[in-house]
């Protein structure tokens, strides 16, 4: 009889158990359909009537004076920005009195090729500083179109020398150096 007591509750435990895992396989497979249902309900036009909508989170946006002012001081800035290297005199003078790092950053398209090499390689920190102290863009331009002594302590762009063949302009320059006027060829 104890054996079959022992039996008895063996049998017990396990319908039990077997109960048990059912429930939980039933509650598991229930919620994995109820899921699908809802979602698929979701799908149909108009949400299926489901759940409620948020409302819109509020925006931190810049208020509207502000981005108009921002607006027109960013024109302000491209404004100086484009004064400053309208002319080569001022191109010189921003490149001068910028520093090392932002130099690269300035266009030197204004400038021919022999003025670019004057400023970057023939003058020194020195007479950089004094060029960029200058004042006076005429002085500056002298200095450009090789005026000797235009920035004291700066040399000058150097000019370039003529061609030893005679050209054209040259010809007609000294021709009218000469002061003589030849009469037309046509003569009516």
């Amino acid at each position: 009889m104890k054996d079959m007591r022992f039996l008895k509750a063996l049998l017990m435990a396990m319908a039990t158990l077997a109960m048990d895992v059912g429930k939980g396989a039933w509650s598991a497979s229930w919620k994995f359909v109820d899921g699908c249902w809802r979602m698929a309900w979701s799908w149909l036009p108009g949400g299926g009537g489901g759940g409620t909508a948020m409302p819109p989170a509020k925006l931190d946006l810049p208020d509207v004076d502000e981005a108009h002012e921002a607006k027109e001081a960013a024109a302000n800035q491209q404004k100086a920005a484009d004064y400053m290297l309208s002319s080569p005199e001022r191109v010189v003078q921003a490149w001068a009195r910028a520093t090392k790092d932002e130099r690269d950053s300035i266009p030197l398209t204004k400038l021919t090729d022999d003025q670019i090499d004057w400023l970057e390689v023939r003058l020194s920190d020195d007479q950089i500083k004094i060029l960029a102290s200058e004042k006076s863009e005429f002085k500056v331009s002298a200095a450009l179109a090789g005026q000797e002594d235009a920035i004291p302590g700066v040399p000058s762009v150097p000019l370039k020398k003529r061609k030893s063949g005679p050209d054209l302009s040259g010809r007609i320059a000294d021709f009218r150096a000469v002061g003589f006027e030849r009469p037309s060829a046509y003569v009516h």
